[in-house]
């Protein structure tokens, strides 16, 4: 699993829910809700965290990338470089 920060519809219901523990305790703490980010001067942030499953063989932090592309366009820019850098 990977985690993301993600805007997440999906508690939407819970999420504005004004009776909830964990909302009171932030608003204790400073917390204004909406777009304002945690921290000190609210520079944190403000999207939810989500934990994504990640195909069984990928490491962390890896993209699926089905057609190769990503790869293939940073290996072609890369050989691109070398080149350059040669004719030099």
């Amino acid at each position: 699993m990977s985690i993301v920060a993600t805007k997440d519809t999906r508690n939407a219901a819970w999420a504005t829910d004004t009776t909830a523990f964990g909302r009171k305790m932030l608003a204790k703490m400073g917390w204004k809700g909406g777009d304002n980010g945690l921290g000190k001067n609210q520079q944190g942030t403000s999207t939810n965290l989500r934990a994504v499953r990640r195909a069984e063989s990928l490491g962390i932090g890896a993209e699926n990338d089905a057609f190769g592309d990503k790869g293939w366009q940073d290996t072609n820019a890369g050989f691109h470089g070398v080149l350059a850098s040669l004719k030099r």
